[in-house]
């Protein structure tokens, strides 16, 4: 989502519920700014639709990993088949199973979204549990699903962009259709685009997993400041330290090493890389279903 100036903030799913209902994800901090501008816009081009903020009153959960689709069935008589239910699907029909009747299911890679009314969620979470036991389900955190965006190279609006940042520059431009006849910002986005990146955002990985720097710690090129961290984990799936920076669009291209100014003024050696770190060929998003041992 971008303003009048083409910057970027927030970012969230759109789900087509039928042809005149669609149901709107954000930021978990951005729905109130969310929900003020699309009432701004409603009123400023007369639109015939209505918005109505339901963060309040549902909740929703994450179920994810290699057996979520076969834990999740028994649950739900929607067929959650990968020719059914592909990658970015949405369900929004009744289920006459465990799940209540207006629970909504949001595909992504190997996982799901699932909304319900707030007060089934205690409901919904234990039915989860139970299914997911049996395949070594096991709670997660904020910050686990941090590291987990971080190594296939997602952005978090606001701290990996700032109120600058447009499109182009958060090396989110597959997001931006320009040949559309009109988005909000497109106008300052032609501009921009004509104009180049002030700053790109880039992978970098660190050789030495010992040294990690922090988010916010200074690129250094030459002895001359050349961007900054803006996010940065140890996986432990790669094995190496990983993050995201912003950097000029000159080293960007030259995709080369780097350094990183730590706490101390020390120097900390980075090479630049192409993201996602982790299943760059998105394979994972296409797991067939597992054959159920006998």
């Amino acid at each position: 989502m971008l303003d009048e100036s083409g910057v970027v903030i927030d970012d969230g799913v759109v789900a087509r519920l039928g042809p005149e209902a669609f149901y709107f994800t954000t930021t978990t901090g951005g729905s109130a700014t969310v929900f003020r501008e699309l009432l701004r816009l409603n009123a400023l081009w007369g639109l015939e639709c209505a918005l109505v903020n339901v963060t309040g009153h549902r909740a929703a959960f994450n179920f994810a990993g290699p057996s979520s689709r076969e834990a999740l069935q028994p649950l739900t008589d929607v067929d959650l088949g990968e020719e059914a239910f592909p990658f970015l699907g949405c369900d929004a029909d009744a289920s006459r199973a465990l799940l209540p009747p207006d629970a909504r299911r949001l595909r992504g890679e190997l996982g799901y979204e699932i909304h319900v009314a707030a007060g089934d969620a205690v409901t919904v979470w234990r039915a989860l549990h139970a299914a997911g036991l049996p395949r070594g389900l096991r709670p997660f955190g904020v910050e686990a699903q941090r590291v987990l965006r971080l190594e296939k190279g997602h952005l978090i609006v606001g701290q990996d962009t700032d109120g600058l940042t447009d499109p182009f520059e958060a090396n989110a431009a597959w997001a931006v259709n320009m040949q559309k006849p009109f988005f909000v910002g497109q106008r300052s986005l032609k501009i921009l685009q004509a104009r180049g990146p002030r700053q790109v955002l880039v992978g970098i990985e660190l050789p030495d997993s010992s040294r990690r720097p922090r988010e916010s710690h200074l690129l250094i090129d030459r002895g001359a400041i050349a961007g900054r961290i803006t996010s940065v984990a140890h996986s432990r799936t790669l094995d190496k330290v990983i993050g995201l920076a912003m950097l000029s669009p000159e080293l960007a291209r030259a995709a080369g090493a780097i350094e990183i100014r730590g706490d101390h003024g020390d120097m900390i050696a980075a090479r630049i890389v192409p993201t996602p770190f982790y299943d760059p060929s998105n394979a994972r998003q296409r797991i067939p279903a597992r054959v159920a041992a006998p």
